[in-house]
């Protein structure tokens, strides 16, 4: 049993997810022209920073097509709103939830439910 999770943990952190999420993030990101900076990233966390001014930005010059990408990136409204209201900086734990939900759509394609 230990095995197995040590396993997934391998596969979550690959390089080939933090690729995929990646990935997924510009595409839902496409139609406000955001792309990130480095081809790469070893870890989901080192995206945090890139995509928080990049979401800070896009807020602040285009809040209706900041609203169509969180439709696109698909957080509910009750994610959105709790994102919003917990302390802290507001792009950062949106930059968060983001990569959390674009995680979740790369590992369900991976993963499909039986």
């Amino acid at each position: 049993m230990s095995q197995e999770i040590s396993e997934q943990q391998a596969i979550i952190g690959s390089n080939q997810y933090t690729e995929e999420v990646q990935f997924q993030i510009e595409k839902d990101f496409g139609a406000a022209g955001f792309t990130f900076k480095k081809s790469t990233y070893t870890t989901l966390e080192t995206m945090i920073p890139e995509l928080a001014a990049g979401i800070e930005h896009i807020r602040s010059k285009a809040n209706n097509r900041w609203m169509q990408i969180v439709y696109r990136v698909d957080l509910t409204e009750k994610q959105y709103h709790f994102v919003r209201q917990l302390g802290g900086d507001s792009s950062e734990n949106l930059a968060k939830a983001v990569i959390l939900r674009s995680f979740q759509k790369v590992h369900t394609r991976k993963n499909p439910p039986i």
